[in-house]
């Protein structure tokens, strides 16, 4: 028997911990060799160890807290296997097949990865049925096949989702935010957000000093901001159409002079919303350059990171290379910007016609102002 040792973000890999580690029985025939990662807290992977394995080999590992940790093949036809240890677990198996098994958090992912490999199948048997016609639009059994794999797709999403609700504590959850069918991800957080949202207290409460659990915290904690920020952004594209007040708020000029925008300055003004990155906006606000004064023209530009690497310097180039009149203003918040939340802007480009503080048109193009 072997033993894995090393340090693990303040949770020591030793059997210090506990009188004895958690036994790792492998059952496979392939022999090769295995990289053993864990994840950090701040969701990157550290390599902890690597193993040989020549057959039946049995390790042992001791965590103080609960953690994931995975088997990635290094040489040799050994199949990818992750497993939750810690400090009560007491031994897990991997069969020859691959499957981990030994308590339930690695029941769990022992099923996850037939779900998988089942799901690879079933798509393999049907791309060899669609690959025996040459034609296969004239093949009337086409939708059949199409319904099969759609069909089953609802089904490995409602398992995964029913074994979330049923038992949100586990570790092995997790696994379950990287499941995909083709390019979609089975969980999508602005859909499964209140069972994910549930999950993450569970793993919370269960194992706080966990990496896995405190990587997800944040992982849960980015997403949340985006389906807050994006619920805010579709409100306010409908709040603030035509009758209403246009809103008020303060942004910088290319200088870094702070102005105040307010309602009741815009007599009779047109605001527009570009970014210098948008071909269409920079396509059209330089035609209107061309054919008439901008003095009325106030250009609230969404440039920011991380879509751009210098977007002060590339928003001020725009300006002058399409000699854009107007009165200019951003606070290159990129895609987190004060401007799409506050005006809900969901395309570009946008174009508010104000008069007295009034919105009296909102539109996408400049001619239908």
């Amino acid at each position: 028997m072997r033993k894995l040792w090393g340090l693990l973000a303040g949770l020591v890999l030793a059997s210090c911990t506990q009188e004895e580690g958690s036994l790792i029985l492998f059952e496979l025939e392939e022999t090769g060799s295995y990289a053993v990662q864990y994840r950090e807290a701040d969701g990157t992977f550290t390599v902890m160890d690597s193993l040989v394995i020549m057959g039946s080999d049995v390790f042992e590992v001791a965590f103080d807290t609960l953690q994931m940790i995975s088997f990635l093949p290094l040489d040799g036809e050994l199949p990818v296997v992750h497993a939750v240890v810690g400090p009560h677990t007491e031994e897990l198996t991997i069969s020859k097949d691959g499957f981990i098994s030994g308590d339930p958090e690695n029941n769990w992912l022992g099923t996850q990865r037939k779900m998988q490999l089942d799901l690879i199948a079933l798509i393999d048997s049907l791309d060899a049925i669609k690959s025996t016609f040459k034609d296969s639009t004239t093949f009337k059994g086409l939708r059949t096949i199409d319904s099969v794999f759609f069909a089953y797709a609802d089904g490995y999403r409602q398992r995964i989702l029913d074994s979330l609700v049923a038992v949100p504590g586990r570790l092995s959850n997790l696994m379950t935010v990287y499941h995909r069918i083709g390019q979609n991800p089975v969980l999508e957080y602005g859909v499964d957000r209140e069972v994910l949202l549930k999950v993450n207290n569970a793993l919370t409460e269960l194992a706080p000093a966990s990496n896995d659990v405190l990587a997800f915290n944040m992982w849960v904690e980015e997403f949340e901001e985006t389906y807050v920020f994006t619920a805010k952004v579709a409100e306010n594209a409908q709040k603030f159409g035509v009758g209403s007040p246009f809103p008020e708020f303060a942004l910088e000029t290319p200088q870094g002079e702070l102005v105040s925008l307010e309602r009741m300055s815009l007599e009779n003004h047109v605001v527009a919303i570009w970014a210098s990155w948008c071909v269409e906006c920079r396509n059209e606000l330089r035609s209107v350059a061309k054919k008439q004064s901008m003095d009325n023209w106030i250009l609230l530009s969404i440039d920011g990171l991380p879509q751009q690497r210098s977007p002060l310097g590339e928003w001020y180039e725009a300006i002058v290379t399409d000699d854009l009149g107007g009165q200019h203003l951003s606070d290159l918040g990129g895609s987190r910007s004060v401007i799409i939340e506050t005006l809900g802007v969901q395309e570009m480009p946008l174009y508010f016609k104000v008069e007295k503080g009034i919105i009296t048109k909102r539109v996408s193009r400049v001619e239908d102002l």
